[in-house]
């Protein structure tokens, strides 16, 4: 009973976490909805933008387009809330794969799911509806595999590595983080030897994979990566990629950990805790030390990246409290039942407390987006080139499709220059007014609060057409 207690507990947190995201609200998930439509509609992968006038003919790469119609795919079947079962499935799937990994080394079933619970609540600022989703799982499953060929020895295992690279590959342009990992494999055997001769203690509990047969792992990964609509042409939006580091400085999700609420102060517990007790029982390797120091990197340098850190953290405190003589707890399939039941019976009764439903959803993105400025914009049938804030920019692609936007989140279409531009009028600031996409615009989608939209309201060049409790919406007088 025990046992069946605490299982429901850790596969009941999933529903918690995106209410506590509300991510719904995300602001990208639009913008991928449209994309996963248009993909749909014309029976192929977009190669360039046709979404905003600024970037209309650019090559753009729709590197995610197998996420983006499963993503539109759900919202077909089920509306507002497809959104929400793509969320839950993903992070019922990472939580699932974590409390695997976790339970490679740490048998005690209470210790695991305690440890798995404390990762899953760290990591709730990336439970929004994203691609990245797909990545923080296959990365689970990556170690998964790695700690079991580690272990048994069985290289055979290393197959597994395929399919899920060809699907990463497809879904989220992180699959790098997953050649990371296999690069720490290859070079883990030379350093474990080298070490080896000049230390007396080294964790053998795990023994390296060898050189040669990591390094073939990881050539047929990159090999694997190939098997998607844009073949080597991924690679260039890898580098393009991590071309764009000015965009830290622009966007919120890019930057460090504000340390502001309760899930960034477990990251670092986790962070802490995997090094003092690593240390402490002498469990270091080579393999998880470079895994942890890159984690720790990403993930303190941008905050999407925190389930790196955290993931990694939590499986090297398991390592460093894993018993030897510890019975790994096995569930019979009466438990597992109970246990499906049960997490089913907990899902429909929060959705029942929360009220949560298309109309539920639809009226808290109508107090969050300008759906009814953009409902006004298309019962007016108003043309023209459109002006919009980059947060909306996603919104406004999927809601009025027959105008191109100014911006949007895509960065690694609109460079960073561009953005921080787009900033400065919004803000106001000196020079607005001379600002050459604003000044070629017809229409201004904006903000009621946004300094720019009181400067709009005194401008005798732009007229005042429509206003509620969220968005205005200006027509240029010329």
């Amino acid at each position: 009973m025990r046992r069946t207690i605490l299982l429901v507990l850790l596969y009941s947190l999933p529903p918690f976490l995106i209410i506590s995201a509300i991510n719904v609200l995300d602001a990208d998930v639009w913008w991928h909805l449209r994309v996963g439509e248009w993909i749909v509609q014309n029976r192929s992968v977009m190669t360039i933008d046709v979404f905003s006038w600024t970037g209309m003919g650019q090559s753009w790469k729709a590197y995610s387009w197998l996420f983006e119609v499963i993503l539109y795919g759900l919202f077909v079947r089920f509306g507002l809330l497809g959104i929400l079962i793509y969320t839950y499935a993903l992070l019922l799937a990472i939580t699932f794969a974590l409390h695997s990994l976790i339970r490679q080394f740490e048998k005690r079933l209470a210790q695991s799911v305690g440890l798995t619970a404390i990762a899953m609540v760290a990591m709730t600022r990336v439970c929004s509806p994203r691609p990245w989703l797909f990545t923080i799982l296959f990365v689970c499953l990556e170690l998964l595999i790695l700690v079991k060929v580690r272990r048994s020895r069985n290289f055979k295992t290393l197959f597994w590595l395929l399919p899920i690279f060809v699907v990463w590959s497809n879904t989220h342009v992180q699959f790098v983080y997953g050649f990371f990992i296999l690069g720490a494999a290859m070079i883990d055997e030379p350093l474990t030897r080298f070490l080896r001769n000049r230390f007396d203690s080294m964790d053998e509990s795990e023994s390296p994979i060898n050189w040669k047969v990591a390094a073939l792992a990881l050539c047929g990964c990159m090999i694997a990566v190939l098997l998607n609509p844009f073949h080597f042409g991924i690679y260039v939006v890898v580098v393009d990629t991590f071309k764009l580091g000015g965009l830290y400085s622009l966007i919120s999700e890019l930057q460090s950990l504000p340390f502001r609420s309760v899930p960034d102060w477990l990251v670092l517990a986790l962070v802490v805790g995997a090094a003092y007790f690593t240390a402490l029982k002498r469990k270091l390797t080579p393999f998880w030390a470079i895994i942890f120091a890159g984690a720790a990197f990403t993930s303190f340098r941008g905050n999407r990246d925190v389930w790196f850190v955290v993931i990694v953290s939590a499986v090297m405190i398991a390592r460093s409290q894993s018993q030897v003589l510890a019975v790994q707890v096995r569930l019979s399939r009466v438990n597992i039942a109970v246990v499906g039941l049960a997490v089913v019976v907990v899902l429909l009764g929060i959705a029942r407390i929360y009220s949560i439903s298309n109309e539920e959803l639809a009226s808290i993105i109508q107090k969050s987006y300008p759906d009814r400025a953009a409902a006004f914009i298309q019962q007016n049938k108003l043309s023209g080139r459109l002006y919009n804030h980059a947060n909306w920019g996603g919104y406004l692609i999927w809601r009025l499709p027959e105008l191109p936007v100014s911006i949007d989140g895509r960065s690694n279409l609109h460079v960073p220059d561009r953005l921080k531009a787009s900033y400065d009028v919004w803000r106001g600031k000196p020079g607005w007014s001379s600002n050459g996409e604003l000044r070629s615009s017809s229409i201004v989608v904006a903000d009621k609060d946004f300094p720019l939209t009181q400067l709009l309201r005194l401008s005798p060049e732009w007229q005042l057409l429509y206003e509620d409790d969220v968005a205005v919406v200006f027509a240029a007088k010329r």
